[in-house]
């Protein structure tokens, strides 16, 4: 160990380089210098390796191996001091026996690898691979950095078979020191070429995070980036085995564990050269754990394309083996993929009734999106082509999921695989659906969805409108422009797109429960039972769509009904705000005021600034004959929403509770002015005019 490093303390090399530099005399007289140097220290290392040898005087005994298989080995504590910090700082805490010797255990260090390196003589040229890796890992140990370096160098160079069959053991070892770059960058060329290899195999969760972060930085890794998204999101739930296994059930705590266990890890992903639709489908659900800079100019990508945005934008990995990508975020044009459909808003202006009569209830919340199900995903042809692209000529084979090539027959129109479909058939019904009014209208229709999902409705509304002039029968056109008329609170024009859109796709999962919803709206209440039991026939198990039947029960006045279905949403979603308040305010029809108040209150905990649980929690408190409790809510639910008939009413039964009949009267006339429609705010009304008379 010591003398293989001995003979390299002159460097032979720069020594020739500053002799060929100097005069001829001086070149003679330095060459003669650097033989007898040479000469001096080959013999000064044979001598040191003849003093290992040696017995006599020996202060040092090193034990290597493992009971019954070890052997000692007899050295000098001067040398080992001078050569080897390891066994510097080792000979340091440890004292000299009677016999005036130290001993040192090394059981971790095979005999056969501490021969190779206490004889000072390195041939591996007949020493099996294996051995050689151990040689690596003990000089490591010892911080022989040039046999570190020696020793890697040889393995890559004669031994890559084997580093390739022990792959899995071997780079783990490797990226666990910065000492072993070089069998590193080896593997990371593996790696880069092969990601499978890593990815899909056993130990991947397994990872410890600066492997993972080694591979995410590599340019060239060889995977589609939507993948490498979805295998980071993968690890990262699985550091955290506390998570919920079921994703609606993760409160905004759940994701900043997940965020904060991938912190270095989420800023080398390359977001804007992910696929729309992987964007849409696999990061819209994490959205939390990213920064909401980024999140906005990921979307602002999907309405202006060439937008100036602030994030860093990293550059493409350099393919080398792929086929065409799925189009990413940066070329998304003309062909932008879908991005969910997110409602965010809650109803207002359903009556409400503190007995029998019909109640305000929320709608919508921050979780209506098709992302939350399969069955919510809204209806993409394949490559953008346009949903009515269905006959029963129709034949399609996708040979990967890449974007790779496909054939598709359209009426007789050859499609190949290109983003904008060509007509290669001189059918002149060809011209009603030509490839610029394709791509126009795809792009129309793919920039209305991403103005939805930014709550920019009018814009999502007018763009829309443009694309279905030229295809008007595009049924996720249709029941995108619908949801955005019911959240604009345009309610006729909204069933009338839901109606046609279903006619097209009777069993669309979103477009049933969101028509169901627009009756609810109307107070057409069979009529939303029936689509929203459709729905639910389709997917029994959608939290939002139990929540807006039980909404409907519950309106329908059948509140032990409501009460099952708002049970069911909330054991999927237990921090349903909105699901939560629904259930405080059934639970206060069935005179069940102590839970009512705590639904109530954990709404509040969650969402603060909630109008109708703020609205509810007053009226509970009022039954409860908590009217000061009671005023403070309904003036905070008022506050934020003036001009809400309902907490007017309620409010003003509140006053007449406490005496205060004038007040009462007027927070009553203002509600039935605002909703003539409110039959039991007409009543409260009469009744305070009455006691007012009085």
């Amino acid at each position: 160990m010591i003398f293989y490093i001995a003979t390299n303390y002159i460097d032979y090399f720069d020594l020739y380089i500053f002799i060929k530099a100097q005069s001829p005399e001086v070149r003679n007289y330095l060459t003669i210098f650097r033989i007898m140097v040479a000469n001096f220290f080959e013999q000064l290392s044979n001598n040191l390796n003849e003093l290992l040898k040696n017995n006599n005087e020996y202060n040092v005994i090193i034990e290597v191996g493992q009971t019954p298989n070890t052997q000692l080995f007899k050295a000098h504590s001067i040398i080992l001091n001078s050569r080897c910090l390891y066994f510097k700082d080792k000979l340091g805490t440890i004292t000299y026996n009677n016999n005036n010797v130290k001993i040192i255990k090394q059981a971790n260090v095979s005999i056969e690898v501490f021969d190779i390196i206490i004889n000072g003589t390195i041939y591996l040229e007949n020493v099996n691979a294996s051995v050689i890796f151990e040689l690596l890992i003990a000089s490591n140990e010892f911080h022989l950095e040039e046999l570190i370096k020696h020793v890697q160098s040889f393995l890559i160079e004669n031994n890559a078979p084997w580093l390739r069959l022990n792959f899995s053991h071997v780079y783990q070892i490797s990226f666990k020191d910065e000492n072993l770059k070089d069998l590193q960058q080896f593997y990371a060329n593996i790696i880069a070429k092969h990601p499978s290899i890593i990815f899909d195999s056993n130990e991947f969760l397994d990872l410890s995070d600066n492997i993972l972060i080694f591979i995410l930085k590599l340019d060239d890794l060889q995977m589609d980036e939507g993948k490498i998204w979805d295998y980071t999101i993968k690890w990262g739930i699985a550091q955290n085995p506390s998570l919920p296994s079921n994703r609606d059930r993760w409160s905004d705590e759940h994701f900043l564990v997940l965020k904060n266990t991938l912190q270095n890890c989420l800023p080398l992903i390359r977001y804007f050269h992910i696929s729309g639709e992987d964007i849409s489908k696999n990061v819209w659900p994490y959205r939390k754990i990213l920064d909401p800079t980024l999140w906005a100019d990921i979307m602002l990508k999907f309405i202006a394309p060439n937008s100036p945005i602030t994030s860093r934008v990293l550059p493409p990995r350099v393919s080398t083996l792929l086929p065409r990508d799925k189009m990413s975020i940066s070329k998304m044009a003309n062909c932008a993929s879908s991005i969910p459909i997110v409602d965010n808003e809650l109803d207002s202006n359903i009556p409400n009734d503190d007995n029998n009569w019909a109640t305000h209830v929320p709608i919508d919340d921050n979780n209506w999106s098709p992302i939350d199900n399969n069955n919510w995903a809204p209806k993409i042809p394949i490559d953008g082509f346009p949903s009515n692209f269905q006959s029963n000529n129709s034949n399609v084979n996708i040979t990967d999921n890449n974007w790779g090539s496909f054939s598709l027959k359209y009426n007789g129109l050859n499609v190949d695989n290109n983003i904008s479909p060509q007509f290669n058939d001189p059918d002149p019904n060809a011209d009603k659906f030509s490839e610029i009014q394709y791509n126009k209208a795809s792009e129309l229709r793919k920039r209305g969805e991403a103005y939805h999902t930014l709550d920019e409705f009018k814009k999502a509304i007018k763009t829309l409108t443009k694309s279905l002039e030229i295809e008007p029968n595009n049924a996720f056109a249709l029941k995108t422009r619908g949801d955005a008329y019911r959240k604009m609170k345009k309610y006729k024009e909204s069933l009338a797109d839901l109606t046609k859109s279903l006619e097209i796709e009777p069993n669309d999962f979103f477009a049933l429960a969101s028509r169901g919803s627009t009756y609810l709206l109307l107070n057409k209440y069979n009529e939303s039972l029936s689509d929203l039991n459709k729905s639910l026939k389709i997917d029994p198990n959608n939290a939002l769509a139990l929540r807006r039947r039980g909404n409907t029960l519950y309106m329908m006045g059948r509140y032990e009904d409501s009460l099952v279905d708002l049970n069911k949403s909330l054991e999927i979603k237990p921090n349903d705000v909105d699901a939560l308040a629904s259930r405080g305010g059934t639970f206060r029809m069935l005179g069940r005021y102590e839970e009512s108040l705590e639904d109530l209150n954990k709404s509040l905990n969650i969402k603060p600034k909630n109008v109708i649980a703020l609205r509810d929690r007053g009226s509970t408190y009022r039954k409860l004959d908590r009217y000061n409790e009671s005023l403070v809510d309904l003036n905070k639910s008022l506050e934020l929403e003036p001009d809400n008939a309902f907490a007017l009413a309620c409010r003003g039964v509140t006053y007449r509770m406490m005496g205060k009949y004038k007040e009462s009267f007027a927070d009553l006339e203002k509600s039935i002015k605002i909703n003539r429609n409110g039959s039991w705010a007409m009543e409260q009304y009469e009744l305070t005019k009455y006691l007012l008379k009085k």
